[in-house]
């Protein structure tokens, strides 16, 4: 009796290692590109990973490049035509991989991460290799449309889309018959679609215009430094040496 237990538990243990090497090892969040967190959505589909076909994960990975492309997830009609192709309802979880996915993508794009950091990454929070292949190789072939999507899509204050001026007189006030003390009124149109207006003395705009040409000066001499041609020059490699 005491051999059927032993030999149970060595069952028993032997399912565990296997499942450990299928889950996110504990622990090993701040090592990564996600740091200082992996998301849960990754955590919960490396699970569903393993029970995935290579061609229908191609298919979901192509899905999500598709989705940054167009700037948003697709519908719930899109999105069930693309579970549809790749199995339907008979396999696991798509849209949890499908969120997992994007996550992934949209992470190493935003930080700008190697692709051998990414593909290391990946593999050391158990993602099946064949899949890290796949998720690397279309990183490489659209690069630069991940890119250019995520600065339109990131979080920022709105821009500036039209400044108009004008100079005011203040004659007179309430406590001196005549000032002649010139202001200026200005009025910002911003692209959220708000419109701010402030009023500014003639000793502010001043130091408004000064600040502005320094800030410009400060900008051109920074962009003529050595050390930032070296990052332009390697701001234009792809993720990795190609």
């Amino acid at each position: 009796m005491n051999k059927f237990k032993k030999a149970a538990n060595k069952v028993k243990l032997g399912v565990m290692a296997v499942e450990s090497f299928k889950s996110v090892p504990h622990g090993i969040d701040g090592d990564t590109f996600f740091s200082p967190e992996i998301p849960e959505s990754i955590k919960s589909a490396v699970q569903l990973l393993h029970k995935v076909e290579a061609a229908a994960f191609d298919k979901l990975v192509h899905a999500v490049v598709e989705s940054f492309q167009s700037g948003d997830f697709p519908s719930d009609e899109a999105f069930e035509r693309v579970q549809a192709d790749v199995g339907g309802d008979e396999g696991p979880n798509y849209n949890v991989i499908f969120t997992a996915i994007h996550s992934i993508i949209r992470t190493a794009v935003r930080n700008r991460t190697k692709a051998s950091v990414v593909a290391a990454d990946l593999k050391a929070i158990n993602v099946p290799p064949p899949f890290v292949d796949i998720i690397i190789k279309v990183m490489k072939q659209e690069r630069f449309q991940l890119e250019t999507q995520s600065v339109v899509t990131r979080t920022r204050f709105p821009r500036l889309d039209n400044l108009q001026w004008r100079v005011d007189v203040a004659i007179s006030s309430s406590s001196l018959l005549r000032v002649f003390r010139p202001s200026i009124l200005f009025q910002m149109s911003l692209s959220d679609g708000s419109i701010k207006t402030f009023e500014v003395s003639v000793e502010q705009f001043h130091q408004l215009r000064y600040n502005t040409a320094k800030v410009l000066r400060d900008m051109q001499e920074l962009e003529r430094h050595p050390i930032m041609r070296i990052a332009f020059e390697g701001d234009k490699k792809k993720f990795d040496d190609k």
